[in-house]
């Protein structure tokens, strides 16, 4: 059994997630975090080894650094007047 702190922890980190990709900068890169979101977190729903519960959770910490590190780094390129997307 999933112990309530843990399952509120997958839940905060899900959202967290979510809401990050709306900061990305382009629709694909907000659809491709939502749709890596969704199915990470579905494929792993059944889990009942603490241990595997514990390094997801983990995962999903890293993740969402990536996500909101990504997001600012893209946005702030994007707004650069030097950068050129079809180069």
């Amino acid at each position: 059994m999933v112990v309530p702190a843990t399952r509120a922890k997958a839940l905060s980190l899900y959202r967290q997630l979510l809401r990050g990709a709306e900061k990305m900068p382009t629709p694909n890169r907000r659809k491709f975090v939502v749709k890596k979101t969704r199915t990470e977190f579905r494929s792993n729903k059944s889990l009942t080894d603490p241990d595997e519960i514990q390094f997801c959770i983990r995962l999903a910490d890293t993740n969402l650094d990536t996500v909101m590190i990504q997001a600012e780094h893209l946005t702030r390129l994007m707004k650069d007047p030097t950068y050129h997307a079809d180069i």
